[in-house]
């Protein structure tokens, strides 16, 4: 929460005592407390902020929206509020929202426009709503007010990769070098720029100073393999966190209807034909925002989801098909599951993103009981590629079909069948293939 027109007095300790409250997770103490502000300072805006971190943390979206629009209810004018709920509306689902939310950053800009904090949060506010440019501007002003400072310049950086302007993002990781040599956030910097450029032999260069620096970082080492032209076994978990914590407010609407994706509709109705009568437990590996249990409907047993993005898991629960769900990676999930506890294993479009499936086929058979059905689907690659290929700049794993059913049968799988799919989804409005394996578990 930003903080810069809050004075330092008794009450603002309370206040900053409880928010140490709700980011330890200590919620029942840190609400009593709360309770206890709002009866001294009813009209204080900074309580009912201090009530949107609170909801938020206890996953209620619509509360932290509510409570945040009664504070600038209370304080009109102040930017401290117009951003904290702008932040909160720029990830929801209907472009009103949005639009009132870049409609907020605006006008906290407009009254602050020499406050470097509020600017970079308004700009991360406009650039999730779509104002690349605005977003842009106002990075580059927070740098104008604190040259010397060293987080606005990264993060402009950072933007500006993401734009793709390498050329504009490379004078700013320079001068980050040196005074930062060792860096590794600017040596990777450095090495998109070098990437960009046609450098390869720069961009090991930077690579391989990252990784001298923080040779444990998996980050750091996922960029180290693709730098030199190897193939990192798995996605970096934070990675796709981060994209779909961004994508789950519109991610049905956004892959059913623009990339024409189908194959949650196709494989609950093979479910369905498995098991005419209902009565099974399904593990949805990457569940998402839960299609599948949308498509399948109620089932005589369990529906148990796993995805590493909490934003995910939240849409996925509006649905309530599923019995429960698990905020972890498909390796983890697999390794941890007991033996034989399910009749079926769906992963759909989430292979893209784990790579190796040396660890994730044989899991399946484990956890899988006697007869039951792994489902899974995947990116094919093309003439020329290799068995496991890691696709830039999309960084989505490909895998060749006659692999996979090899994986299959070696781990124990039998009745094998692999269906191409001409179209898994649109991909910039072109069709990108893929294929659809089913397995079964000898009885």
């Amino acid at each position: 929460m930003l903080d810069k027109t809050i004075p330092n007095d008794p009450f603002t300790q309370e206040l900053q005592r409880i928010l140490q409250l709700i980011e330890q997770g200590q919620l029942q103490p840190a609400a009593l407390a709360l309770n206890q502000a709002q009866r001294r300072a009813p009209r204080d805006p900074r309580v009912l902020l201090a009530g949107v971190q609170l909801t938020l943390k206890a996953g209620n979206l619509d509360g932290a929206i509510q409570a945040a629009r009664r504070a600038l209810a209370l304080a009109p004018g102040w930017p401290v509020a117009m951003l904290e709920l702008g932040a909160l509306l720029i990830d929801r689902d209907t472009d009103e929202e949005k639009n009132e939310a870049v409609r907020l950053a605006s006008s906290a800009v407009a009254r602050e426009p020499d406050d470097p904090a509020l600017l970079g949060k308004a700009a991360d506010i406009v650039f999730a709503g779509g104002q690349k440019e605005q977003a842009l501007q106002w990075r580059e002003r927070v740098v104008a007010l604190r040259p010397d400072a060293a987080g606005p310049r990264l993060l402009l950086g950072r933007m500006l990769l993401e734009l793709r302007r390498y050329a504009d993002a490379k004078p700013h990781f320079d001068l980050l070098e040196q005074r930062f040599p060792n860096e590794p956030n600017v040596l990777l910097g450095l090495m998109d720029c070098a990437t960009a450029a046609g450098d390869s032999a720069a961009a090991q260069g930077y690579a391989d100073r990252a990784l001298a620096a923080a040779p444990d970082d998996p980050g750091v080492q996922y960029w180290h393999a693709v730098a030199h032209g190897r193939t990192p076994s798995t996605q970096l978990a934070s990675a796709v966190t981060s994209v779909f914590d961004d994508y789950a407010p519109g991610f049905d609407m956004h892959l059913v209807g623009k990339l024409k994706y189908k194959v949650p509709q196709q494989v609950a109705q093979m479910l369905l034909a498995l098991y005419p009568d209902r009565k099974f437990n399904l593990l949805d590996l990457g569940c998402g925002t839960g299609l599948l249990g949308v498509y399948l409907g109620p089932i005589d047993g369990h529906i148990i989801g796993v995805d590493l993005s909490h934003e995910m898991i939240k849409q996925a629960a509006r649905h309530q098909v599923y019995s429960r769900f698990h905020a972890v990676n498909i390796l983890d999930a697999l390794r941890e599951t007991p033996a034989e506890h399910y009749e079926a294993i769906a992963c759909l479009d989430a292979l893209v993103y784990v790579g190796d499936l040396a660890p994730v086929i044989p899991n399946a058979l484990r956890i899988l009981k006697p007869g039951g059905h792994f489902i899974f689907s995947c990116e094919s690659a093309q003439e020329g590629e290799p068995d496991l290929a890691l696709r830039l700049p999309s960084h989505r794993y490909a895998h060749r079909d006659t692999a996979v059913q090899r994986m299959c049968r070696e781990a124990g799988f039998a009745d094998i069948q692999i269906e191409q799919l001409p179209t898994l989804r649109m991909e910039n409005e072109t069709p990108l293939p893929g294929f659809l394996v089913t397995a079964r578990k000898p009885a």
